[in-house]
């Protein structure tokens, strides 16, 4: 069954309705304390974790996200510019073409992690200038 990147793009669905849960702000659970002479309004570490849960995520939906476009680019068949070159280009260095069946999880983390390490915004920023 060969279903492309559409099961990938569930996941990426995935981790935007998981950004939308950890959207809530943690103040909201403030509970009151010591008889009511004060608020438990500790919450800056748990909105630390949250924080770094959605800056993981959005690595995760972008990665997914670009491994999409490189695979829309190889469809097409023209020249694209110095920047979209070389973000193809990163791309293909980490993932493979999509013509065969296969587990895309190990595609997905391997974009996840380049995105994360800026590898595709470095080059493209080398080739064109910054991006700033």
């Amino acid at each position: 069954m060969f279903s492309g990147l559409m099961l990938s793009q569930y996941t990426a669905d995935t981790l935007i309705v998981e950004q939308r849960i950890l959207s809530a702000p943690a103040s909201i659970q403030s509970i009151p304390a010591a008889a009511d002479q004060e608020d438990f309004v500790s919450m800056g570490m748990n909105t630390a974790i949250k924080n770094f849960q959605i800056l993981d995520n959005a690595y995760g939906i972008l990665g997914i996200e670009i491994m999409a476009a490189a695979q829309a680019l190889d469809f097409r068949q023209y020249k694209f510019g110095n920047g979209t070159t070389k973000a193809h280009e990163v791309v293909r260095r980490h993932v493979d073409f999509l013509d065969v069946d296969r587990p895309l999880y190990p595609d997905n983390t391997k974009m996840k992690a380049v995105v994360e390490s800026c590898e595709i915004l470095n080059e493209v920023e080398n080739v064109v200038g910054s991006l700033e």
